[in-house]
C-alpha cells in the first residue's frame, strides 16, 4: 500500500505516492497562472486549482497502483492565506486572494488600531498584516458585499478540496493559525475575533489537530482518481509546517529553511513562545504538524520568483537554465548592497512601501555578480530574522534544506556562508508532499510519526560555512544593516 502526500502552492499543485518505508512510487505536477486584474492584487482561479489537484491525485494514485501498492491514506499540504468564498452547492464565488496580494493592507491597520494588535497577537500568535485570510475577508465584506451575502461558507484550499473529495470541510491546526482567526491556545476559531469582524465560526470549516481522521474519499471520486474505496482523507495544515515534518526539521535546535517562491526559516519550538521580541519582529508562533510542538516562520517574499524574472530578463540565452545562472557567481562576496524587496517584504517589517534597492552597481559589474548580490540580500534579511528568533528563546544550530532553490549546491553554501550555519541537503525533493503522506500514513497505521520506519529522510550532502567567506559575511552584514536602515529610514 502506499500514501499521497498533496502540495497546493502559489502556482502549481504537486501529489506524490509514497510507499510504506518512504520511496517514491509515482509524482505529479501542475502550473497554474496568478492574475494580477489591479496593482495589488494578486490572484487565482479556484477552480482551475482543483482541477489541476484533481489532475495530480490522478495521476499520482494511477502510477502507484500500476506498481502494485494502491493509495490507503491522503493528507493536503496547502499555502496560506488564501481563502475562497462559496456558496450553499460548494460553487465558488470569487477568486482567491493569495498571501502576496495586498490590497487588504490598510483595512487590516484599521481593524488592528481598533481591535489592538497586542490583542490580535495574544489570540493569534501573529501580529497583523494584509496578506492573512482575515484581511481578505474585510476587504469582501467592504467592497463586494453581494458575494459576502451569497456566500454561506469561507474555505481555503485544503478544506475546499477536502469538500471536494467527499468529505466535510476540514483542516489542520497550522493552516488554520494562518487565518488570524484561530485561538492559538484553546484551537477554536476565535468567537471574540470573528464577532468583531462581522463572520461567525459556522462559516469556516471543521479544525483538526495534523494527521486526524476527516473522512474517506466518494465512490465516484475515488473511482475517477484512482484510488481506493473508502480512501482515508487526513487532516494536513500549513505547506511550511507540512515541509518542515517532511523534512524532519522537527526537534528544538533544528530549522527548516525553504528556499522556494518564498525563502524562509522555519524552527520548531517545544513550547508556544510569545514575546516583545517576535511581536517587533512580526515573527509568529503557531501550531507544528506534531502534537505539543509549535512553528515561527521567518520569510522573505523575494524567492526563486527572483530567479525566474532575472533568467527572463537578463539571462534569455541561458535558456532557463537555473544551474548555469548559479554557476555565474563569482566565488568571493560582491561588492554590492541590496534590499531583497523586489515584491512587498515579508518579516520583519511587513514592508510594502520600500522598493527593492541596489547599492554599488558600476559598469564593471557582471550579471553574476548582480545575481549573487541579490541573493546575498535575501540571505542577510534572513539572518537579521534569525537573530530576533535567537533572542526569543528558538535556538537554531543546523538547518535543513528544502526547495528548488536548495538544489543548487553553490545557493546552499551561500546561505551557509552569509547566516555562519551549517546545511543539510535531504533526499526527497518535495518535503510537503513528504510530511503531507506521513501524516496519512500515521493515521492510517496508528503509529505516531515520528515512530515511523524511514520517518527521517537521508541526508544527501552537509555544508559547511567557509570560515574566511563567513567572517567577510559577518562584516558585510553591519553594513548591510546601516545600508538597509538608511534606505528605509529616508524612503
Amino acid at each position: 500500500m502506499s500514501f499521497l502526500g498533496v502540495d497546493i502552492g502559489s502556482s502549481r499543485v504537486k501529489a506524490v505516492a509514497f510507499q510504506e518505508e518512504g520511496r517514491e512510487l509515482g509524482s505529479a505536477s501542475r502550473g497554474y497562472p496568478v492574475s494580477s486584474p489591479a496593482p495589488g492584487f494578486a490572484e487565482l482561479d479556484g477552480e482551475e486549482v482543483m482541477r489541476a489537484a484533481f489532475d495530480v491525485i490522478g495521476a499520482a494514485a494511477s502510477a502507484a497502483r500500476s506498481g502494485g501498492d494502491p493509495v490507503r491514506a491522503l493528507a493536503i499540504s496547502s499555502q496560506g492565506e488564501a481563502f475562497l468564498p462559496v456558496d450553499g452547492s460548494g460553487t465558488i464565488l470569487a477568486p482567491a486572494m493569495i498571501s502576496s496580494d495586498t490590497r487588504a493592507t490598510g483595512l487590516m491597520a484599521e481593524f488592528a488600531a481598533g481591535f489592538g494588535a497586542g490583542r490580535l497577537y495574544r489570540i493569534t500568535g501573529h501580529t497583523p498584516s494584509g496578506m492573512f485570510t482575515l484581511a481578505k475577508l474585510l476587504w469582501l465584506a467592504k467592497f463586494r458585499p453581494e458575494i459576502r451575502r451569497r456566500a454561506k461558507r469561507f474555505l481555503c484550499f485544503e478544506d475546499l478540496l477536502v469538500s471536494r473529495l467527499g468529505a466535510e470541510p476540514a483542516m489542520g491546526w497550522p493552516l488554520a493559525g494562518r487565518t488570524m482567526l484561530f485561538d492559538v491556545e484553546t484551537h477554536r476559531w476565535s468567537e471574540e475575533l470573528c464577532d468583531a469582524a462581522g463572520f461567525s465560526p459556522a462559516e469556516f470549516a471543521r479544525v483538526l489537530p495534523s494527521g486526524t481522521a476527516a473522512g474517506t474519499v466518494s465512490p465516484r471520486v475515488a473511482a475517477a482518481l484512482y484510488l481506493e474505496p473508502g480512501t482515508l482523507i487526513v487532516s494536513g495544515g500549513h505547506d511550511q509546517a507540512l515541509a518542515a515534518l517532511g523534512c524532519g526539521a522537527c526537534s528544538p535546535g533544528c530549522a527548516m529553511y525553504a528556499a522556494g517562491s518564498v525563502e524562509c526559516i522555519a524552527p520548531v519550538h517545544s513550547r508556544l513562545i510569545r514575546s516583545d521580541e517576535l511581536f517587533r519582529g512580526n515573527l509568529c508562533c503557531y501550531d507544528f504538524a506534531l502534537p505539543g510542538r509549535y512553528l515561527s516562520v521567518a520569510y522573505s517574499l523575494t524567492g526563486s520568483n527572483f530567479m525566474q524574472y532575472f533568467l527572463e530578463e537578463f539571462c534569455r540565452d541561458l535558456g532557463g537554465d537555473y544551474a548555469a545562472l548559479a554557476g555565474s557567481m563569482p566565488p568571493e562576496p560582491s561588492t554590492l548592497n541590496v534590499l531583497p524587496y523586489f515584491t512587498a517584504s515579508g518579516t520583519p517589517y511587513f514592508d510594502t512601501r520600500t522598493p527593492g534597492t541596489v547599492y554599488g552597481w558600476r559598469l564593471t559589474t557582471t550579471r553574476g555578480e548582480l545575481f549573487k548580490a541579490v541573493q546575498e540580500g535575501i540571505a542577510m534579511e534572513m539572518r537579521r530574522n534569525l537573530e530576533l528568533l535567537t533572542a526569543s528563546g528558538f535556538q537554531v544550530k543546523v538547518l535543513v534544506a528544502s526547495g528548488g532553490g536548495c538544489r543548487l549546491p553553490a545557493l546552499v553554501q551561500l546561505r551557509a556562508d552569509v547566516l555562519n550555519l551549517p546545511f543539510r541537503v535531504i533526499a526527497s525533493g518535495e518535503a510537503g508532499c513528504r510530511g503531507a503522506a506521513l501524516l496519512a500514513r500515521s493515521a492510517h497505521c496508528g503509529v505516531p510519526v515520528e515512530e515511523l520506519p524511514g520517518f527521517l529522510p537521508a541526508v544527501t550532502a552537509e555544508l559547511h560555512p567557509e570560515p574566511g567567506r563567513a567572517a567577510r559575511y559577518q562584516e558585510k552584514f553591519e553594513q548591510w544593516k546601516t545600508f538597509t536602515d538608511t534606505v528605509r529610514r529616508e524612503l
